[in-house]
């Protein structure tokens, strides 16, 4: 008994280690460019950008770099590859989510085309992802990361364990950079249009996707609002319709985006620090009902910092936030499935 518990428990954790695995390859998080690396805009062409004459190209040394450290042993990579596959049998759609981009894009898009509402979900939340992976993830940021991961760890007295994490990871996301940036880039643009038809088709998820993405979108900067306003301002009343209805329904995720439009990011929302702290407040109730200290919230409110707000508008924050838990969250399970 206690081996296939052992057992059990071994399948567990390379089935949570191949998720994070593999989301990794999907999921862009950050590029950090040093002082004096030029950054190429790769992402304009969907290729690498050719470095200049006689300059060595930066996809080169940061695989070469790569190599250099250590790596996953085989044994781990091959039960990470059978946990996948393990998910995959259980859920045969969730290929689309774990195989790299460029192996999967043609059976996803085929099947958006075809009016799969979680097809089209999956085809708008990945072509938003390689957006973002050609900026986040192009090779120079990589490499210029690289180099001060490499130089923390050379000041700390066991490096070769943190450095081989920091191996794998950027190889990762340079995998994942190769493979979006083998995709057409008008591909790419067309992230909003898929997540509208999933949304107009209620897949679970994509009408919050959608107001997620086009906050996203607009933070790019002005230059991309101004070009095409009147699209830009028919996509933010749809999201705002959206986010509304997933308030409603009790979405716990809709509190995230009214927080975030709130604290003034992406202009889908006029920026309001009493309405941001309302926001925080509800979704402090709606966690804290799901682990411990829900009543000693309730009963203090919200914890006031700062001095930007007045008493009486914190008052108002404590009551606003109280009704909305109680308007679409009191009655609502606690782990919604």
């Amino acid at each position: 008994m206690k081996r296939w518990l052992g057992w059990g428990g071994l399948l567990l954790a390379l089935a949570a280690l191949a998720v994070w695995f593999y989301l990794a390859r999907l999921t862009p998080a950050r590029g950090v460019p040093s002082p004096g690396i030029e950054i190429t805009d790769a992402a304009a062409t969907g290729s690498q950008a050719s470095p200049a004459p006689g300059a060595q190209n930066p996809a080169d040394v940061l695989r070469r770099r790569l190599s250099e450290l250590p790596q996953h042993s085989p044994k781990l990579r091959a039960a990470m590859k059978s946990a996948e596959a393990e998910m995959e049998k259980k859920s045969p759609t969730a290929r689309w989510w774990l195989r790299p981009i460029d192996e999967i894009h043609a059976e996803i898009r085929a099947a958006a085309e075809r009016g799969d509402p979680k097809a089209a979900y999956a085809l708008g939340i990945r072509y938003g992802q390689c957006s973002r992976a050609l900026e986040d993830y192009a090779p120079q940021k990589l490499l210029a990361e690289l180099d001060q991961e490499k130089e923390l760890a050379d000041s700390t007295p066991a490096p070769r364990r943190g450095m081989e994490n920091v191996g794998n990871r950027i190889s990762s996301e340079l995998a994942t950079y190769d493979a979006c940036a083998s995709l057409d880039r008008a591909l790419l643009d067309e992230s909003m249009l898929w997540l509208e038809r999933a949304g107009r088709a209620e897949a679970k998820g994509a009408r919050l996707a959608y107001v997620s993405a086009w906050t996203k979108q607009a933070s790019r900067g002005r230059n991309e609002l101004i070009a095409d306003i009147e699209r830009m301002a028919a996509q933010r009343t749809l999201a705002r319709e959206w986010l509304e209805q997933g308030l409603a329904a009790g979405d716990s995720d809709a509190l995230d985006q009214y927080i975030e439009a709130y604290s003034g990011q992406g202009g889908l929302l006029p920026r309001d620090r009493v309405q941001e702290m309302v926001y925080r407040y509800a979704r402090d109730l709606v966690r804290s009902r799901r682990v411990s200290g829900f009543d000693a919230l309730w009963a203090s409110g919200p914890t006031r910092y700062g001095d930007e707000l007045t008493s009486q508008q914190w008052d108002a924050a404590e009551a606003q936030g109280r009704g909305i838990f109680k308007a679409y969250y009191e009655a609502r399970p606690i782990r919604p499935q």
